[in-house]
């Protein structure tokens, strides 16, 4: 028997073959029997690698069938080619195949199982986690100061608690901040000194997120600046130079990129070019297949709150559909809490004004 033949017998029927992490590796092994750059094979993803291997099951090209095979390949409950349709449908109306091949499969790949090494030791995250988790997790533990920056209720504050989870330390956060005290803390009239999480996490270690960064007092920000320029900060309590601890991290959340107010964040202020080049900066968006997956299984909430962000954005109107109002919306239909146009107006709509609602039908 040919070692092809062999491989494809422990692999199984190529139509229902599904991959998992016990036959990863023998599929990897396949590939580059077939033929496949080994330096290829070693890049390509697990849905890349178990379409290859369905594709010996026939020459159907179908679009029904191609959905079919990375759904199975990827086993995201809740997945259906209706879903699919509709996160591709330009492709789709294009004929694109391969393009809505790769497309669903960077969609529906939400790690399940993100494995992390730094010098506080190993920790492994099991579960949907947000599409830019590990990689932020991984720049973060190189010790670089980072800025998420994307819309309001996207998942940012929640990578951030990934973060130190991931990195084995604590965890602190800071809101918006209006004056330098917030930053620092302060010694009240008895004399006392009242500590920040700021301080907590940069002079005995932790993860801090400086949430929305982009709406903070410019003294502030030019305080925490000087501590990441310099290693060290001064606090009330001590005229002497507190060290940065090794272990301390930034990670910053903005709802823009420095620039300003705009139409929807109001009340943002720039950000000058010595804040910015403090960060390693990375965009953070909607993640639709984590929609997917806390939408409870209803599909017509969630394409709903879709439609109307969709319709949100090209119409310019000034409202904010985050994945809030899914989480929110389906539980409280799942349990009876609301009805659907009460949860359309709760959790929704939220006061959106009459002509601005019509716009979004």
């Amino acid at each position: 028997m040919k070692p092809i033949e062999k491989l494809e017998n422990a692999l199984g029927d190529p139509a229902t073959f599904i991959v998992s992490t016990e036959n990863i590796s023998l599929l990897r092994e396949w590939a580059k029997a077939v033929g496949k750059n080994p330096v290829d094979v070693a890049v390509m993803t697990p849905v890349q690698l178990a379409n290859l291997y369905h594709a010996r099951a026939g020459n159907d090209n179908s679009l029904n069938e191609m959905f079919v095979r990375i759904m199975r390949a990827v086993q995201v409950p809740g997945w259906n080619t209706e879903i699919i349709r509709l996160l591709c449908k330009e492709e789709i109306d294009n004929l694109h195949i391969e393009t809505v091949a790769e497309r669903v499969a960077r969609l529906v790949m939400i790690p399940r199982r993100i494995e992390i090494s730094s010098p506080t030791g190993s920790t492994v995250l099991n579960g949907p986690v947000h599409y830019m988790t590990e990689k932020i997790i991984k720049i973060a533990s190189r010790g670089h100061p980072i800025m998420m920056v994307g819309p309001a209720g996207c998942g940012k504050t929640s990578i951030g608690r990934s973060v130190a989870t991931a990195l084995n330390l604590p965890f602190y956060i800071t809101s918006t901040i209006n004056e330098e005290h917030h930053l620092t803390g302060f010694i009240d009239g008895y004399g006392h000194y009242h500590r920040t999480p700021f301080r907590n996490a940069f002079e005995g270690g932790g993860v801090w997120v400086a949430d929305e960064i982009d709406a903070w007092d410019a003294s502030a920000l030019l305080a925490a600046n000087a501590a990441l320029a310099n290693g060290f900060a001064v606090f009330p309590d001590n005229p002497a130079p507190v060290n940065r601890h090794p272990d301390f991290r930034m990670v910053a959340t903005a709802n823009t990129y420095g620039s300003g107010a705009d139409r929807i964040y109001i009340g943002r202020n720039e950000l000058d070019a010595a804040s910015l080049d403090r960060f390693a900066t990375l965009n953070v968006d909607y993640d639709l297949t984590l929609e997917q997956l806390l939408s409870n299984g209803n599909q017509r909430w969630l394409e709903r709150v879709w439609g109307v962000r969709k319709k949100v954005n090209e119409k310019k109107i000034r409202h904010v559909v985050s994945t809030r109002a899914i989480i929110f919306g389906a539980d409280a239909l799942a349990h009876n809490v609301a009805t659907w146009d009460e949860c359309e107006d709760i959790y929704l709509f939220k006061g959106m004004s009459k002509s601005d609602r019509e716009k979004c039908e």
